[in-house]
């Protein structure tokens, strides 16, 4: 925990104890809960910074190489949005270019014939024609169309012009879009040869980590830490958050059994109960074996209540969806939502991965009320 996620999470206070749908709140109350939530926050930032501390350094090493390598990440994948967005630009730009230069040469054409003709009038038509006349009617006829004529033509020509600084500010246009696409395209080079040695990186401190795991009993206190260290966890957050309703017209959780959605597209290869550590611990959430950067979304309308790195499950996001129920989303490659952040179902919370000591790319997910693990198959929808 640093010291930003307490001060997001104190920004967001306000918001979080603000009238919802149009509900008024207590002024006393919420100063009253805004006070035992600092207290919380404090203790529950203290916990972690405890929690993920390790004499030998490996594990800050490793949570700093999985931050990176989120960041880097993300910047990667705004910076490729950013080229797509650019490259329909300058397709757009090269259409319209095209079709102002084809406009542009068809007045072009009609210019030079109208200049061809007024050259073989003569220098002067205008006297020419006063010249040729002897009925002053048609004398006043034929200078009315010759002055029509005139002012047409210099519509015309002022019509080319501005065709013609439309057509340069568009070839501007696409010049600058290539110059930022050239600069964007470096910049996620660069980005792509940073994460990959990030990913070095990682993979040494995790043979360095599981070089320090000597035994089968070495393993299994290690994972017996990890699931102590989660429920502590969530016994700090659940007095961190003490008092905190959801909206009233939110959906109850409780009424969603078999009808949630799926946090994420795969093969679930960890069922909930699964024997694990050689059959000494059981898993008390699923995995599921979805690809590399696959959307990870959240099951049920809600509050994220921890957004943050944990020793044993990596990136994590707990949603608290009220009534004491709450979904965990670990072993992320990316997190996309910040503590205090609200989120509805299936929107999109975080991108899958590895993180933390997982060496299996996919989502690791739980469900548990008040602190309980439950089978998320029996909630999510068959």
């Amino acid at each position: 925990m640093t010291r930003a996620f307490v001060q997001v999470l104190l920004c967001c206070l306000s918001l979080l104890l603000a009238p919802i749908a149009g509900a008024e709140v207590d002024q006393a109350e919420s100063q009253r809960q805004l006070d035992t939530l600092k207290r919380n926050i404090q203790a529950l930032d203290n916990w972690l910074a405890k929690a993920n501390t390790e004499k030998s350094g490996l594990v800050r090493a490793l949570r700093r190489a999985d931050k990176d390598i989120s960041e880097i990440s993300l910047q990667i994948r705004e910076l490729t949005v950013k080229n797509k967005a650019l490259q329909s630009k300058l397709g757009e730009l090269e259409t319209q270019k095209n079709a102002q230069r084809q406009a542009l040469d068809q007045q072009k054409t009609q210019l030079i014939a109208q200049l061809r003709a007024l050259y073989l009038q003569g220098n002067q038509p205008a006297l020419k024609l006063l010249l040729d006349q002897d009925d002053p009617q048609d004398l006043s006829r034929y200078m009315r169309y010759f002055s029509y004529i005139n002012d047409a033509r210099g519509e015309k020509i002022d019509s080319f012009k501005q065709a013609l600084n439309a057509l340069q500010a568009t070839q501007q246009d696409i010049l600058r879009q290539q110059t930022q696409l050239a600069k964007n395209r470096s910049q996620l080079q660069e980005n792509r040869i940073k994460i990959g040695e990030q990913k070095k990186q990682r993979q040494q401190v995790l043979a360095k980590l599981e070089s320090k795991i000597s035994s089968k009993a070495d393993e299994l206190d290690k994972l017996k830490a990890d699931q102590k260290r989660l429920e502590e966890l969530l016994l700090e957050v659940e007095q961190a958050i003490a008092n905190l309703a959801l909206p009233s017209d939110a959906t109850p959780f409780s009424k969603q059994k078999s009808k949630l959605p799926w946090p994420a597209r795969g093969k679930v290869v960890e069922r909930f109960g699964s024997r694990i550590a050689q059959g000494k611990l059981r898993s008390r959430g699923i995995r599921i074996a979805s690809k590399e950067d696959a959307p990870v979304t959240a099951v049920h309308y809600g509050r994220v209540v921890f957004s943050d790195w944990l020793r044993g499950f990596g990136l994590l996001l707990i949603i608290d969806h009220g009534d004491g129920y709450m979904s965990l989303y670990g072993s992320n490659k990316s997190l996309l939502k910040d503590t205090g952040d609200w989120v509805s179902a299936g929107e999109l919370i975080a991108y899958s991965g590895h993180s933390g000591d997982s060496q299996e790319v996919g989502l690791y997910f739980e469900i548990r009320r008040h602190g309980t693990p439950l089978n998320p198959i029996s909630w999510l929808r068959k």
